[in-house]
């Protein structure tokens, strides 16, 4: 197979100021004229909870580009090593390290793609996403979300259809990469079909559609086989029913917008164009790029910030996900399941639990309405509060707001995308953030007041002296 990576493709464009303001104008714009928005996504939307990606800098793919031409003598080769090896150096350095695929949490682009559903500004997303992550951000397979090369936690039945929703990666270990059988239907009763070993028949084609009849294998597309993971590989066929999915919100979609994907695999890479307009957020060129209505060479999680601050919006907190078919550790460990995924399972469920106490905590805790929702504000207070530069360079300081009539219930501040988190929600005062940094950048302030209602402050954020501001709401 032709390599899909290259050194000019690998390489990472950022556009910034007014530039790149323009254009989440202009996205915005299109976003708020479409009826209906599909997202189209890929590896770039989970780099930054942690997953790496197949062909940026540092991806698998890459990976394997530079494998093979360690041995080109040729100073062609020579040179796209050369520059291949010092893009994934610049990514690692920058990088903040990656976690295992099934621990990864929702980026604020999954949640902020949820809240423009709730919004009636998004209506599906399709993603070539193994990882899941939009399980956990709340999106529901099918009606919301198509998983078009299947997901970790699925395992569909190929003889009634029905899809278990799994709490660990359904894929059996140590399989042929071309054999998806995971087990009988707890629904059907279906199973391995007669003659299935688990080893493909001698001499045999397998994958790119070859059925169980020929291959001994169970493929993506066969029937009556008993239970499936979702999972496609490199030379193998989708499932029709994602592939029909895809094709039907992309042809009725106004509006398609393509994020974090390097548009490689051009056996599905006419789905985007099937909408009446196409927009392209990628750091990396794609052979795309002359084609689409509006291009965006950015992060998915800056341009994401970008459009919901446009909009007025803020992203809600990660729902507890609870899968509806997902078995017990014991349950797990007998049927055999893979160690690592098992620990996964676990890690999973610690957190569910943690997170479901940490809102029961908030719930309890939370006082009951005044009889009488207080008086808006006519006036606050912000204090710029700069200490002294430390031995690192960097100068600590602290953005706090002050609400004599008592009327603010929240505040969230959007600090620069530099910072982590870089949207700092304080629920109770004072409400302040505390950081430590160097240069001047302006600090969106959104009150949330509790007879209802929202404003914003836009603070310049000044670190050569402290200051008082007394605003007028």
């Amino acid at each position: 197979m032709a390599s899909t990576v290259d050194a000019a493709r690998v390489a990472e464009h950022h556009e910034q100021g007014e530039v790149l303001s323009s254009k989440l104008d202009k996205l915005v714009e299109l976003m708020k004229r479409s009826r209906y928005t599909v997202f189209y996504t890929g590896a770039g939307v989970s780099t930054s909870a942690g997953v790496g990606d197949y062909r940026g800098p540092s991806g698998a793919w890459t990976e394997r580009r530079i494998a093979q031409l360690r041995g080109d003598t040729t100073e062609a080769g020579k040179r796209e090593l050369a520059q291949l090896l010092a893009e994934k150096q610049r990514e690692q350095k920058k990088s903040s390290g990656q976690v295992n695929m099934l621990d990864a949490l929702p980026a604020y682009n999954h949640m902020a793609v949820a809240k423009l559903m709730q919004k009636d500004l998004a209506h599906y997303v399709i993603t070539t996403n193994l990882d899941g992550i939009y399980r956990k951000a709340g999106f529901q397979a099918h009606t919301q979300v198509c998983f078009l090369h299947g997901d970790v936690y699925t395992e569909r039945c190929t003889a009634c259809g029905y899809e278990f929703e799994r709490n660990y990666e359904v894929r059996r270990a140590n399989i042929h990469v071309h054999d998806h059988f995971v087990g009988v239907c707890d629904k059907c009763g279906s199973g391995a079909p007669e003659g299935y070993t688990g080893r493909p028949a001698p001499g045999a084609e397998t994958g790119s559609g070859v059925p169980f009849t020929e291959s001994r294998l169970v493929g993506t597309r066969d029937k009556n086989c008993g239970t499936k993971d979702t999972h496609i590989n490199f030379g193998e066929v989708l499932d029709s029913i994602d592939w029909k999915e895809a094709d039907e919100h992309c042809k009725k979609a106004d509006l398609c917008v393509v994020m974090g994907t390097s548009m490689s695999l051009r056996h599905i890479t006419h789905f985007p164009f099937l909408a009446k307009q196409t927009v392209i957020i990628n750091l990396q060129a794609t052979p795309d790029d002359a084609k689409c209505d509006l291009r965006v060479w950015t992060t998915c999680d800056t341009a994401m910030q970008g459009v919901m601050r446009r909009l007025g919006l803020d992203i809600d907190d990660m729902p507890v996900w609870r899968p509806k078919d997902a078995l017990s550790i014991a349950e797990l460990k007998r049927r055999g399941v893979r160690r690592q995924y098992v620990e996964a399972a676990e890690r999973l469920e610690a957190f569910t639990r943690s997170q479901e106490r940490f809102m029961e905590s908030n719930e309890s805790d939370r006082e009951p309405p005044a009889p009488s929702a207080p008086p808006l504000p006519t006036r606050v207070t912000l204090h710029n509060n700069v200490s002294q530069r430390g031995e690192d360079g960097l100068i600590p300081w602290t953005v706090s707001l002050q609400d004599p009539s008592s009327a603010v219930d929240s505040v969230v501040f959007k600090l620069h995308p530099t910072f982590t988190p870089n949207t700092v929600t304080v629920n109770t005062p004072p409400f302040a953030v505390s950081r430590r940094g160097w240069g001047e950048f302006a600090i969106e302030i959104t009150l949330y007041l509790r007879a209802g209602g929202v404003r914003t402050i836009r603070h310049e954020l000044c670190l050569s002296s402290s200051d008082v501001r007394t605003i007028d709401l």
